[in-house]
């Protein structure tokens, strides 16, 4: 699972076992401790994302969308969501998959990385030089993302 800052470059990213509500909350939750939370994200309508729910008829009535648990999570937080109606949309996170399993593939291959903790060490040695080789300076000066509040959990 990896994160785009839209003012920066700068990456993040975790391997997981699958694409779920867990992970997405774990990478999410890492994120925002590293950064500071996102006015907005941008997903696609993977069902982690995006529930498949029906509305109910109160649902209807009152003009809201059901939501998945991490939809109602970032709700909560005060996060934007945004979904893309396209693969093509998601076209800056979908290049940048593609670099990473071509270069990052290969890499973790010649250090003979085999397990799932290696691989985020590894990639997180790896986002590290990216970043740094690849990130700009924002347009306007100042992070936009809010901070954690403190004790607001583990």
């Amino acid at each position: 699972m990896g994160y785009i800052d839209d003012a920066t470059g700068k990456v993040f990213a975790r391997f997981y076992d699958y694409e779920g509500t867990i992970p997405a909350m774990d990478s999410f939750k890492r994120y925002s401790k590293k950064y500071g939370l996102p006015m907005s994200v941008y997903l696609d309508k993977h069902s982690t994302y995006k529930s498949t729910a029906k509305p109910t008829i109160e649902d209807e009535l009152n003009d809201v969308e059901p939501l998945s648990q991490f939809e109602r999570a970032l709700k909560e937080l005060g996060v934007e969501v945004i979904h893309a109606h396209s693969p093509q949309a998601k076209g800056r996170i979908e290049r940048l998959f593609g670099t990473l399993q071509d270069r990052v593939v290969k890499e973790m291959r010649l250090r003979r990385i085999k397990t799932l903790e290696e691989g985020n060490r590894f990639l997180a040695e790896y986002l590290l030089l990216y970043n740094r080789r690849f990130s700009v300076c924002p347009k306007e000066k100042g992070n936009f993302h809010r901070p954690l509040v403190k004790g607001g959990g583990s």
